[in-house]
């Protein structure tokens, strides 16, 4: 996208204009009822869980929050900007500790898409997408989201929507609402590295599940969940999984598999925390339904971003969760951060409002990274002395090093000595000082033309680093000295 902005004296007027503003552009609004298969994440076979299991309450929330969650309340500040917002120009105020619009140097803002399209906010839009909002998020962007999700997931449960400066802060605002110290945690054995630095410093039990093609096992969690609840050990109180997609793995979850782990969730008492920044980069071509739309007993919070698929620096992400939760993650906003960025609510408003031309491009940005995924592979089959499965989606090569137990001193010695940046599986374990004969690769950024090449130089750098393994005694270096 292209960006101008325009400097020039605000009018003094501005106030008044600004309850009668008529935006320049407006991207159509299409709810059609032939939803774009981009935009389904649901099966059309209902589940009985509400029939087994009980549904969740607000008083049943209360026991899964954690004790810092629970002293939280509400800035009666902050509930005067949210006030504000519903009762509009209706009454005068002299209760708003909120800059003047007159003030901000900013009257135009243009942005010109890669297809030609346009968003404009002129002066008497702009001014308020400048300005305090409520701490859940732009009033307008809440409404279009909560659309978005009933579009997409067909939600069985009732639901909220809070917006976040992209995933990794959804991710920080569960673990703050749900972890104390010394919780059980249930994730992949490898996981998103951004997850493990939320939840170390609550040093909880990690209970970590091997996947295999289908992703997480679900009968080995059964198992090991059934032992400690016969034994009387504590129980799991959330479990966090990425399941399109695995960051690192690339695994996605299979439908049954979902219903299973929804299932024990139910049967075992813990809430799911569904993050899916990747949900639109499957490659499988199947619709596989999302924990959201499984969710008939009020069990599941859901983490979406857009900083994979539109702009990581935009910062568009936003939970969606049973109400109560999301109350509780509005108070931590208010003592955070106020609220997310307003100007890029109004931009992701006006993406979400174009919903073909927003399909268009996620069809388009998905077909550019398959290449690469694609590229990669076909690279992966030329060289020997490695181990890997295709990723069926997201933006990453899993790849096992045999011969080497611990790749840390090949990543951060061998190959960044030889011109090639990888990273370690280390990252990926909840313990990152344990031994990992993993790396990840990242076919997001690379150039087509350089594929070949840094899996022909991978594979001399493993083979290197295996000569060297059998010359001396394994020690990290690098970063640990």
């Amino acid at each position: 996208m292209s960006v101008s902005v325009q400097f020039t004296k605000m009018n003094r007027n501005l106030l008044r204009n600004i309850s009668n503003y008529r935006p320049v552009y407006v991207l159509k609004k299409s709810y059609s009822q032939n939803v774009e298969d981009i935009f389904k994440f649901y099966s059309e076979e209902r589940n009985d869980f509400r029939q087994k299991y009980r549904v969740l309450d607000e008083k049943d929330y209360k026991r899964f929050l954690s004790k810092r969650a629970l002293k939280r309340q509400p800035g009666l500040t902050r509930q005067m900007t949210t006030l504000a917002y519903k009762v509009g120009k209706d009454m005068i105020s002299l209760a708003e500790g909120m800059p003047n619009e007159a003030i901000f140097p900013f009257t135009k803002l243009e942005l010109t898409t890669r297809s030609g399209g346009k968003i404009i906010l002129e002066e008497a839009e702009l001014a308020p997408a400048l300005q305090y909002v409520p701490s859940q998020g732009l009033p307008a962007l809440l409404n279009e989201l909560r659309e978005f999700q009933r579009v997409l997931h067909r939600p069985s449960s009732p639901y909220d929507v809070l917006v976040t400066n992209g995933g990794q802060h959804g991710i920080y605002q569960c673990v703050e609402l749900l972890v104390d110290p010394g919780d059980v945690v249930i994730t992949t054995e490898y996981s998103y590295t951004g997850a493990f630095s939320a939840l170390r410093p609550y040093e909880p039990e990690i209970i970590a599940i091997r996947e295999d093609e289908q992703g997480l096992n679900a009968e080995i969690l059964d198992s090991i969940l059934h032992e400690r609840d016969t034994r009387g050990q504590k129980m799991p109180k959330v479990m966090y999984l990425i399941p399109t997609g695995n960051n690192p793995t690339g695994t996605v979850v299979s439908e049954e598999r979902r219903r299973q782990i929804y299932e024990l969730a139910c049967k075992y008492d813990f809430l799911i925390l569904e993050d899916d920044p990747y949900m639109f980069l499957n490659y499988t071509n199947t619709v596989i339904p999302s924990f959201l739309s499984l969710d008939a007993c009020g069990r599941v919070l859901r983490l979406d971003s857009f900083s994979k698929v539109v702009s990581s620096g935009l910062r568009a992400g936003w939970v969606t969760a049973p109400a109560a939760l999301i109350h509780y993650l509005e108070l931590h906003a208010q003592a955070e951060l106020l609220h997310s960025c307003t100007l890029a609510q109004t931009i992701l408003h006006r993406l979400l409002l174009n919903r073909s031309a927003l399909a268009s491009h996620l069809h388009s940005t998905r077909h550019f990274y398959e290449q690469r995924r694609n590229a990669l592979t076909s690279a992966m089959r030329e060289v020997t002395g490695l181990e890997w499965t295709e990723p069926s989606a997201g933006l990453f090569h899993w790849v096992k090093v045999p011969g080497i137990e611990d790749v840390y001193n090949m990543v951060f010695q061998t190959a960044f000595n030889r011109g090639l940046m990888l990273v370690p599986g280390q990252a990926f374990l909840f313990d990152s000082s344990a031994p990992c004969p993993h790396v990840r690769l990242a076919f997001s950024k690379i150039q087509m033309k350089d594929i070949d090449a840094s899996v022909r130089l991978l594979a001399d750098i493993t083979e290197e680093e295996r000569k060297l393994m059998v010359q001396k005694q394994p020690q990290r270096l690098a970063t640990e000295r």
